[in-house]
């Protein structure tokens, strides 16, 4: 694998909560959006914390009693590349 050293100065902004229904699991928190359903995970912290994410995400909080936290992960190790 080559290295881009640029991945090592990336970070990730993600949404994380317990599973509502009572699994116990802990996992990224997602969005409906017309293709469906996506990960609320960004790049950019400012995009993830838009009034009507938190205001979203706050509701589900309250409705199912569960904490919801924005974290923020730093890169580790390329697992997989895919050359063009």
């Amino acid at each position: 694998m080559t290295e881009d050293k640029r991945l090592k100065t990336i970070e990730l902004f993600a949404w994380i909560g317990e599973d509502e229904l009572g699994s116990g699991e802990i996992g990224i928190k997602q969005g409906l959006v017309p293709a469906g359903y996506i990960p609320l995970v960004a790049i950019q912290r400012s995009k993830i914390q838009r009034g009507n994410i938190v205001q979203g995400l706050t509701k589900q909080a309250q409705l199912y009693g569960k904490t919801i936290r924005l974290c923020r992960f730093v890169f580790s190790e390329v697992v997989q590349e895919l050359e063009p």
